[in-house]
């Protein structure tokens, strides 16, 4: 009954829907009851981190997939191989005037999230194509291990 009363109550600020900030930098806002698993089936090999948390901590810590979005709060989409990782100063200031909602001096229209994740702007040229640097480390693969299953003789 009190947690029926609290979401009642809550201002205005709070009634918006969780914020979700793609890896591109789009953003967008979900209907209140959303949960970490249907962003993670919506968009697979990513996991969601909260921002609140990566700014101050500096690291991308994934949360659980039975988890709950909150209303009014900043959410990260990233990729999988990111989750765990160490924040850069730029992006860890980037994230911090996201969550705080100060644009930095700028027009609103400047905001974006490309300045979060600067890589996703990179690894794509005009037309939409990834580079030759990032299809290269995609095919490269070590090569698997082999035994060589061979007969030992004893004399």
């Amino acid at each position: 009954m009190g947690n029926l009363v609290s979401q009642c109550v809550t201002g205005d600020a709070e009634r918006a829907g969780p914020l979700v900030v793609l890896p591109d930098g789009s953003q967008f806002r979900l209907e209140e009851h959303a949960g970490v698993a249907e962003l993670m089936i919506e968009a697979p090999g990513h996991v969601v981190a909260q921002a609140r948390d990566a700014a101050k901590e500096r690291r991308l810590r994934a949360l659980a997939a039975d988890e709950f979005l909150r209303a009014g709060e900043v959410y990260l989409l990233v990729p999988a191989g990111r989750a765990g990782a160490r924040l850069g100063g730029q992006e860890a200031d980037a994230i911090r005037r996201l969550v705080s909602g100060k644009n930095g001096g700028k027009g609103k229209g400047s905001r974006s999230g490309r300045r979060i994740f600067p890589e996703g702007e990179a690894a794509s040229t005009e037309d939409g194509n990834e580079s030759a640097e990032c299809a290269l480390l995609c095919r490269i693969r070590p090569r698997q291990w082999r035994p060589a299953l061979d007969t030992i003789f004893e004399a």
